[in-house]
């Protein structure tokens, strides 16, 4: 009897070392603070697009749409918070944040649309870039807008600094401070920086606010 019990203890102890450990669900990057209209979201490795409403949680991956008229504003769990306004194509790329060793490593993309980032904290070893079809722009504690098509992005500063620089081949970068703007065309480096008039600057605010 006990030869059998000790076996059967054998192979309990065997099945528990065997069987793999249940996966960790991903972690929550941020949510859906407000929005206005239709606005959908693609998970990562997903096919259909699903509504978003008011709490929803947002993961690293994800893509997000708002439709025609539509707006939509998202608070990261880094404090940083991203307006978006109609039309625009958000995929969450890459949000690593990790305060206790003061890392920050996020890349999001925007292939079409207008959006605004607001944000706050920068860690001292951090990397905050978001990046369109022409143009890539390199935060630390700033408030800007950006407009972005396959052809051109439009990037005005409204608080704080951030650099821009084009995608390759061509070589470029300016650093833009508050009221100052520039574009960024396909396969050229960004224009000299101006300052953007109130009229333009202005649209560009109420275009990404979400009442």
């Amino acid at each position: 009897m006990d030869g059998r019990i000790a076996l059967r203890f054998g192979v309990l102890l065997l099945v528990l070392w065997s069987t793999p450990a249940p996966a960790q669900a991903p972690a929550s990057i941020g949510t859906v603070d407000a929005l206005v209209g239709d606005c959908m979201v693609v998970r990562s490795g997903g096919i259909g697009a699903s509504a978003l409403g008011v709490g929803a949680e947002l993961y690293e991956g994800d893509r997000v749409r708002t439709a025609a008229g539509a707006r939509l504003k998202l608070r990261f769990v880094d404090g940083t918070v991203m307006q978006l306004g109609a039309s625009t194509d958000l995929v969450l790329d890459r949000f690593q944040y990790a305060p206790d060793a003061n890392t920050q490593n996020v890349l999001l993309r925007v292939s079409s649309g207008i959006f605004r980032v607001i944000l706050e904290l920068v860690l001292p070893r951090s990397a905050f870039e978001v990046q369109t079809a022409t143009a890539v722009a390199s935060v630390r504690g700033t408030d800007w807008i950006s407009e972005a098509t396959p052809e051109a992005t439009a990037i005005v500063a409204l608080a704080g600094r951030v650099a821009i620089r084009n995608i390759e081949p061509l070589p470029g970068e300016v650093v833009l401070g508050p009221g100052e703007g520039t574009t960024v065309n396909e396969s050229e480096p960004p224009t000299a920086v101006t300052v953007w008039g109130d009229t333009r600057r202005n649209r560009f605010i109420e275009r990404t606010t979400v009442p």
